[in-house]
Formats: C-alpha cells, sequence, structure tokens
C-alpha cells in the first residue's frame, strides 16, 4: 500500500514538474546564485588556506624564529644558546636583520625614490623554502658578497633600475645582482614596500642599525617537533623583550584566521541564499493558490491532503536540487573569473577547483533553505477543501492559531538558525546574523507595507494610468512587499557600501587635512637641520616644522617587567616591543585633548609622561601608574599623568608617548620635520632625492603616496563589497520576474477588461510603467534610507570618522533601481500588451 502511494505521488509530480518548473524556475534560479556565491567563497578560502598552509614553514624561512627590536645582551645569547644545546634537535642556524630604509638609484639622473625593506642575511638563509630569482635559477649568498644585493621585482620597476646598476641606501652602494619575483617569507600580496637583500656583514658594516629601527631575527631549523624547544626558549627568556614562534603556532594561527574568514564571508553567500528562499515561500504561496482547484480534484479522487503535499513538496526538493547543482557550476566560473583578474596576488600554486565538501555542503544550504520555505506555504494545501470546485472561494479559513503551522514556522527558525551557526562557525555570530536579518527584513516590509498605504490613497488624485498602476500593486496574489523587500535589500547593500566608501574616501582627501604632512623627515642630526630646512624652504616655499625626538623602548610597567611570553604581549609584540620616538613639550596640540587626568599637574620632582589613550589600553595604564623606559642604555622612570585623545587625522605628528619639559633635554637626541604643502608627485620626488644625496641617513615618509595606496585598498573593498551587494539585487530581480510569470495570467485578464473597455495599447504600456517605477521608486528610496543611516551608524561608532550625507550617491542609486525595476519589468510583461482580449475573456 505504501509503495502503491509513493508510486502515485512519484507519477503525478513526474507529469506536474514541466509545466511548474517554468513558473518556478526564475526563483530557484536565486537559489543558483545564493548557493554560487556560498560555493566560490568558500572553495576560494579553502584553497588558498591550503595552499598557504604547505608553504607555511617556508613563510617563516625555519621552524623557529627568535626575534627582538633590541641588541642582545650577553647573558640573553647565552640563555638562547644553553636552551638550543639541550634540545639536541637542531639541524641548521642563520640571522636576518630587517629594517626600513630609503633607496635610490646611483644614477642621479633618475629621481626615483622608495621605501625599502632592508634585509641582511647571514649564510645558510633561507633554511627553509626556495628562494628562485625571476630568471629561474636558485639564490645564492654568493650574490651579496662585495656589497651585492638581490631586489624585488616591485622595487626594480619603481625605481627603474637593473642587473648590474647600483642602487644607494644611506652613504651605502649596493649593486644589483639579481631580482626575484617570489621569495620565502613573502606575502605573495600588495605591499607598500618592497624588498632588498644583502649580507648580514653588509648590513652591520653600513651603520644603518645606528639610525634605523631594526629587528634581529636568530632562524632555527629542526630535526623534530619544535614545540618542546619554544617552550623552553620562552621559559629561558621570561622578562626578555624577545619574542619566540614556531611555524607550528603559524600554520595553527593562519589556519583560524582562514577559517574565520571563511564562516564570515559564506555568511554573504547566506544572505542571498536567504533572500532566494524569500523568493521560493513567495512563489510557492502564489503557486498553492493558482493549484487551488487542482489539488481539489485530487482530493474528491481521494488523495490525502498529506499525499498532495508530498507531491509538491516534491517538485520543490527537485527544483532545489537541481538549482544547487546549477549554482556549483556558477561558483566555478566565479573562481576562474577570480583567477582571471587577481592572478598577480595570488599564490602560484593555489587551485581554483571547487572542493568536494564545498559543493556538498552548497548543495545542502540549497536544498535545505528550499525546504524550509516553501513548508510553511505548502501547510495550507490541508485547508483546500473539494467544495472550492463549486464557487470560487478563496478558501482562507485557516485558524490563526493553528499549531501545525506555529509548529513548522518554529521548525523553520531553528533550521534557519542552525544553518546561521554552522556557517558561522559560532552560535553568537550565528544568532546575530540571523537577528540582524530579521530585524532589517521586519523593517523594510514594514516600511513598504507603510509606503503602499498611502499610496492608495493619493490614487484617486492621478490619472488614469498610474491610478491603475497603484491599483496593480493590490492585485490578488500581488507580491509587492516581496519584490520590494529583496530588491530593497540589494540596494541597501550596494548603497550602503558606496557611502561608507565614500567617507572613508572624504577622511583621506588631502585638501581637507590642512594639518596633515606631504612629507616627513626623520632621523636628522642637529648639526643637519638649518641645512636641510633651507633646501626644503627654497623647493617648497615652506619653513618646515622641527620637533626634537629621543628614541625610547618599554622595560617595566609599575615596576614589574614586561613578561613576554604572555600569548597576548606575544601578539602585540610589534605594538610594544618597538622602540618609540617620543618628546616633550608644555602645551598640548590643537588636535590632541587630555580624557583622563591632568595636562601638567603640579610638579612632584619626578618625571611625568603623557600616554595615547589606544596604547593606554594596550598597557593597561591610568593616571598614577609609572612605566619605565629604556633610553640610550638608562632606564627612566615616569609617573602617568595624563591619557590623551590625539586626532591623528589633523596632526603633524602624533606622538605615543609625550614627556614633561626637564627630562628628556639630556638624552640623545634626533630631529623630525614636516611640510604641509601638497605638491606634485615629480616635485616631492625631486626634493627627496636631494635631501637624500646631502643627507644620506634621513628617512623620508612620503605621506600622498601612503594615502593613495590606501586609497587604491579601500576602493579594491569597494569593488569586492558591491559585487556582493550586486549579487543580492540580482536575487530580488529574478524574484520580481518569478513573480511577474506568477501573476500574468491574472495580468493578461485585467489587461483584456481595460481593453475591452476601450483603452488603448499606449495606456496600457504607461501603466506597466507607472506600476513598476513605482516599484523600483520605492525600493529604491526605502534601500537608500537605511543605507544612509547604516552608513552613518558604522562612520560614527564603529570606524570613529566624520560622515557626510552624499546626495549625489542617494540620488543615484534611487534613479539606478527605478530603471532597474522598470526595464526588467516591463521587458518580462512586454508581451501581455499584444494578447487579444475576445480570447482571454471567453477561457474565463
Amino acid at each position: 500500500m505504501a509503495r502503491k502511494r509513493m508510486s502515485f505521488v512519484f507519477t503525478l509530480t513526474a507529469r506536474e514538474l514541466p509545466s511548474s518548473s517554468r513558473r518556478l524556475l526564475v526563483s530557484f534560479l536565486a537559489i543558483a546564485i545564493g548557493v554560487g556565491s556560498v560555493v566560490a567563497l568558500r572553495s576560494l578560502i579553502k584553497n588558498l588556506k591550503a595552499v598557504v598552509a604547505t608553504d607555511v614553514r617556508a613563510l617563516l624561512t625555519a621552524d623557529i624564529d627568535i626575534s627582538s627590536t633590541n641588541e642582545l645582551s650577553p647573558s640573553v645569547v647565552q640563555k638562547i644558546e644553553s636552551a638550543l644545546n639541550a634540545s639536541g634537535i637542531v639541524d641548521g642556524r642563520s640571522e636576518t636583520v630587517t629594517a626600513s630604509v630609503m633607496a635610490r638609484p646611483s644614477d642621479s639622473s633618475k629621481q626615483a625614490v622608495k621605501f625599502v625593506d632592508l634585509r641582511g642575511v647571514a649564510a645558510g638563509f633561507p633554511l627553509v623554502g626556495d628562494f628562485k630569482l625571476a630568471d629561474g635559477t636558485g639564490f645564492d649568498q654568493s650574490l651579496l658578497e662585495n656589497n651585492g644585493a638581490v631586489i624585488s621585482q616591485l622595487t626594480a620597476e619603481d625605481l627603474g633600475v637593473h642587473v648590474g646598476e647600483k642602487i644607494k641606501i644611506g652613504n651605502n652602494e649596493f649593486k644589483i645582482t639579481g631580482i626575484f619575483a617570489d621569495e620565502p617569507g613573502g606575502s605573495g600580496g600588495m605591499q607598500f614596500a618592497g624588498r632588498v637583500y644583502v649580507s648580514k656583514a653588509a648590513f652591520d658594516a653600513s651603520g644603518l642599525a645606528q639610525t634605523a629601527r631594526v629587528r634581529r631575527h636568530f632562524l632555527i631549523r629542526t630535526t623534530d617537533d619544535p614545540t618542546p624547544l619554544v617552550t623552553a626558549l620562552r621559559e629561558a627568556l621570561a622578562g626578555d623583550a624577545v619574542t619566540v614562534t614556531s611555524y607550528r603556532e603559524q600554520q595553527e594561527n593562519l589556519g583560524e584566521q582562514f577559517t574565520r574568514m571563511e564562516d564570515y564571508l559564506a555568511l554573504t553567500g547566506l544572505l542571498i541564499l536567504v533572500l532566494g528562499g524569500i523568493g521560493v515561500w513567495n512563489v510557492a504561496r502564489a503557486f498553492v493558490e493558482q493549484k487551488r482547484k487542482t489539488i481539489a480534484i485530487l482530493k474528491c479522487l481521494g488523495a490525502s491532503g498529506k499525499r498532495v503535499t508530498g507531491i509538491y513538496l516534491l517538485q520543490i526538493l527537485v527544483l532545489g536540487t537541481i538549482g544547487s547543482i546549477f549554482g556549483i557550476l556558477l561558483g566555478q566560473i566565479a573562481l576562474l573569473a577570480i583567477r582571471s583578474a587577481f592572478s598577480e596576488s595570488l599564490p602560484a600554486k593555489m587551485s581554483f577547483s571547487v572542493p568536494l565538501d564545498a559543493a556538498l555542503q552548497g548543495i545542502f544550504l540549497g536544498v535545505a533553505i528550499s525546504l524550509l520555505f516553501s513548508a510553511l506555504p505548502l501547510v495550507q494545501i490541508r485547508t483546500i477543501r473539494p467544495r472550492v470546485l463549486l464557487h470560487d472561494a478563496n478558501n482562507q479559513s485557516v485558524d490563526r492559531l493553528d499549531r501545525s503551522r506555529w509548529a513548522i514556522a518554529l521548525v523553520m527558525l531553528l533550521g534557519l538558525l542552525g544553518l546561521a551557526v554552522w556557517q558561522a562557525g559560532s552560535f553568537k555570530v550565528g544568532a546575530y546574523f540571523l537577528v540582524g536579518l530579521a530585524v532589517s527584513a521586519a523593517i523594510l516590509y514594514s516600511a513598504a507595507g507603510i509606503f503602499t498605504y498611502f499610496l492608495r490613497k493619493l490614487r484617486q488624485r492621478t490619472s488614469f494610468s498610474f491610478r491603475q498602476a497603484i491599483n496593480s500593486l493590490y492585485r490578488p496574489g500581488n507580491q509587492t512587499r516581496v519584490v520590494l523587500l529583496t530588491v530593497g535589500l540589494g540596494a541597501f547593500v550596494v548603497l550602503g557600501v558606496q557611502m561608507i566608501a565614500g567617507n572613508l574616501l572624504h577622511e583621506f582627501d588631502l585638501s581637507e587635512r590642512t594639518k596633515l604632512p606631504s612629507l616627513f623627515f626623520v632621523d636628522i642630526q642637529r648639526s643637519q637641520i638649518d641645512g636641510l630646512a633651507e633646501m626644503i624652504k627654497t623647493q617648497t616655499s615652506e619653513a618646515p616644522e622641527i620637533i626634537a625626538v629621543t628614541r625610547a623602548r618599554l622595560a617595566y610597567m609599575n615596576g614589574e617587567p614586561i613578561d613576554w611570553s604572555d600569548r597576548e604581549i606575544r601578539r602585540q609584540s610589534g605594538q610594544i616591543g618597538r622602540e618609540f620616538a617620543v618628546t616633550s613639550r608644555q602645551e598640548l596640540d590643537p588636535n590632541e585633548k587630555v580624557i583622563d587626568g591632568k595636562w601638567w599637574p603640579e610638579r612632584s620632582g619626578e618625571p611625568q609622561v603623557s600616554v595615547e589613550q589606544n596604547m593606554a589600553k594596550r598597557l593597561k595604564v591610568l593616571p598614577g601608574d609609572s612605566i619605565t623606559f629604556e633610553i640610550s642604555g638608562r632606564p627612566i622612570t615616569a609617573r602617568v599623568a595624563n591619557i590623551r585623545d590625539v586626532d591623528v587625522k589633523q596632526a603633524r605628528t602624533a606622538f605615543v608617548f609625550v614627556f614633561r619639559p626637564g627630562t628628556l633635554e639630556t638624552a640623545p637626541q634626533t630631529f623630525a620635520a614636516s611640510i604641509l604643502k601638497h605638491t606634485p608627485s615629480i616635485l616631492r620626488q625631486r626634493l627627496q632625492r636631494s635631501a637624500l644625496d646631502a643627507f644620506p641617513n634621513v628617512q623620508i615618509i612620503d605621506v600622498d603616496d601612503v594615502l593613495e595606496a590606501v586609497r587604491k585598498m579601500i576602493a579594491n573593498f569597494v569593488l569586492a563589497i558591491s559585487v556582493v551587494g550586486g549579487f543580492v539585487i540580482l536575487a530580488g530581480v529574478l524574484i520580481l520576474v518569478g513573480s511577474i510569470a506568477l501573476t500574468k495570467s491574472q495580468r493578461v485578464y485585467e489587461h483584456s477588461i481595460l481593453k475591452a473597455l476601450g483603452a488603448n495599447r499606449k495606456q496600457l504600456a504607461m501603466m506597466l510603467v507607472a506600476e513598476y517605477a513605482l516599484v523600483g521608486s520605492l525600493a529604491g528610496f526605502l534601500g537608500a534610507v537605511f543605507a544612509s543611516l547604516m552608513s552613518w551608524a558604522v562612520c560614527r561608532y564603529l570606524m570613529d570618522i566624520g560622515w557626510r550625507f552624499d546626495w549625489l550617491v542617494f540620488a543615484e542609486g534611487i534613479v539606478a533601481t527605478v530603471c532597474l525595476v522598470s526595464v526588467v519589468g516591463v521587458a518580462a510583461s512586454f508581451d501581455v500588451l499584444f494578447k487579444q482580449p475576445l480570447a482571454t475573456l471567453r477561457s474565463q
């Protein structure tokens, strides 16, 4: 008996599916787009994670990296040697020293200058990984002999130099002996500074360690798991400003970061899938309404409600599976497009195929979303009675407290929560995502209802075509609110990102930042101040601001040494363990304000220091605490007088630590100079070249170039998010097309009556245009309004930047949405204008 029932369900499904698929397929294309987004994003991160995980030792260039920004004392070296010798697993050693310095061609006819990451490497480097030059040959230490240098392709292009030519770094000249494209330890992505390799001996002899900020690395290769040795080193070096890292830790950290990124990106695909699910719910609701008489006939013939529900649920399952498989194909196409567009920024060994687990996840998600969102409309089949055949009743005799519907709604909600938590990899993030989506959807849906309500009130005061267009928004089985929700949500995402990006770019608009320097000169010696100031004034007609600077390192907090074995402190070692540029002054700068404590309080006879608020949070210090600095090997303990908020956007300088005058005057000092005048790139390069030729030890930061690089990064970010928003809009458009297909018979009937009453084709065409222009206007306006609110909240409370309302983006977003919806809507309904009214009315 059960077999016959299943045979009946499958047979009827096979008969109905061809006709049903034409009506439902468009909405399942939205499912396909969502599946494609999830699959493409997950596959991209999985493939990137796989190739990076296999090369993590090469990224570190060793199994263990012992690094410090300090010159290691004999006692620290002894601790390291003792731990290494006791381990018995050390297979190789090497050393590197790194610093950011200025490089320029030795040929004075070339004006280019560039900040580079200079690396002095000792014999044996790299201990792990391949170092290949651009011509395919391997790196050899002999290339660095006699002041030889191997430079990155990026550096060679920016400086305009080739193999055999020479470059200057400080007072030192290096001959280019090789150019590389890939290196061990390279990120393979965007870099602000190119890289230059020289021998460690040449680096030490250059004197750069006296003027530049240097980090020293002791690299160790092991024959066994390095974890016990890392533990022993950390215990031995507790209290010393030394960081110990192993490739296994790097591997774990990278794995966690990639997994987190994969989960968060998958949520964007899930958002599109949920919109597709809304489309499935919408068409399933309308589909059941259109099939009322068919369902009533089946029940007259003895089919139970469960069996009829199974027929239509199976159709949804089949179409959901087909849509999901098509989505995997779309995901593969997206990966190939990413490879074509970003091949230079991604690892050469990276795969661009869809992994099996990502494909299976995509199919499961697509089918699950289809079933979850169709379940509630399909439960209405239970309420359809055979008496529907006797009269054209709507048969909506459903009790609002129907337990079955509430149970299915609860299952749907829990199912969505489960999917969100699964994709996010966190219950908290998944729950926040679902709540945020529900709140956003409810607000948009309610706002759509309010706007359409007021439109109905205005219809008596408008023309015939416009009045009929308003009436069309309320026709039986209309999907006006759903279309407004989905298209409006797409506009919300795209316009919100554009508005945030506009405010971000405004933050980096040099014309608005009158106090932000264009060039910044550091490491100036006292004897060089007058000559450099005169040179700057001659070439820019501006006298630079000169500030005295002292180098200092953190040593103790409230009398306790900093615990460098603590994981959180190690993670922030680049911020806490670096050498700081500190200064002293009597007054606050205009861009600063005291948020805790006083500037300066009564003298107490001990040194006092002001701390920038972000650093105060890292160090967990408050006014009254003490910080011990190491300045030129001498400890100086200062009492924290106050915490400052520094507006770096309006600052010539932004010092983390500022001392009260009377503390640093006897310490060794260098000087910094800045100019505000923004000049063309060629003039800035000419000034930098002149300054470096006369004062080779000076380091120059081209702020304009840095900001330009930041602007490009923002533009790439906006492009990526806008593509996601575009998919959201596309899903909304597909739902619009599906809604039009479902209500086409009703539209044909309405137009036939209007033609019989004397309406001409032009009037009917104007009705179509007006109807979809109304829908597009409302969707665009709602999306733009909520995008403005979202951008304001993000700028003010998350990014802590100023916010400006962008009328142009607001208006362009509405116009673009109107045009898109109007074009798609009219094109999908255009054939209705040519239907003959007589045949339509006879069929009714």
